[in-house]
């Protein structure tokens, strides 16, 4: 394990050095598509899988507003808080359906329609921040943990010496907590935002 816990804390390190957004780092001037599609490009570049994958294109933005997951930009303008908004929709849509995220951000998109100076999604999004970095602080020992739980008390469990085989099991073991994270949201979801009327 000490071979994919070194590389774990690597590709972390790598992903969450561009993924993370501190809000210091969004201009507080309204911006035209362009150059928000190059800002957030910009930003969480670490997030790309290949080289030539898209972080956010102009019909995805537009796609987000028709959604309602926003409030509409003001003449072709997008402000801090669509920002905010759309870097939070990135690291969302690969978990959550567009449904699931306009339930999520429904009160803070009629927050801001109410008052646009509201305070709220800010709030919301320098948590966000937090949690990102604590993720990276504290998933090469979550994994860890897991994976000594796994081979030193689970009896049944094979214990493998083949580097390849155990990369197989630690990508088994993030999907597994992937996927029980991902509908543990979902339920959340279901209880307290998607059924209330839109």
């Amino acid at each position: 394990m000490k071979e994919q816990k070194t590389m774990i804390e690597q590709i972390s390190k790598i992903i969450n050095s561009h993924s993370i957004v501190p809000i210091e780092s969004i201009p507080n001037i309204d911006l035209y598509m362009d150059q928000v599609t190059t800002l957030i490009e910009t930003s969480l570049s670490g997030c790309k899988r290949n080289k030539n994958d898209k972080i956010l294109t102009k019909t995805m933005i537009n796609n987000y507003a028709k959604a309602k997951i926003f409030p509409p930009p003001q003449k072709k303008k997008y402000t801090k808080n669509h920002i905010m908004l759309l870097i939070m929709i990135y690291h969302l849509k690969s978990i959550l359906s567009i449904t699931d995220i306009y339930h999520l951000f429904k009160p803070v998109t009629e927050e801001l329609t109410k008052n646009a100076d509201s305070p709220l999604l800010e709030m919301i999004y320098r948590d966000f921040v937090t949690l990102q970095q604590q993720n990276e602080k504290n998933i090469t020992s979550i994994l860890e943990n897991n994976y000594m739980e796994y081979t030193q008390s689970l009896p049944e469990c094979h214990k493998y010496e083949n580097e390849l085989i155990q990369n197989i099991i630690v990508v088994l073991q993030l999907v597994i907590q992937a996927n029980t994270e991902k509908r543990i949201a979902e339920k959340i979801l279901d209880a307290h935002f998607s059924m209330k009327k839109s």
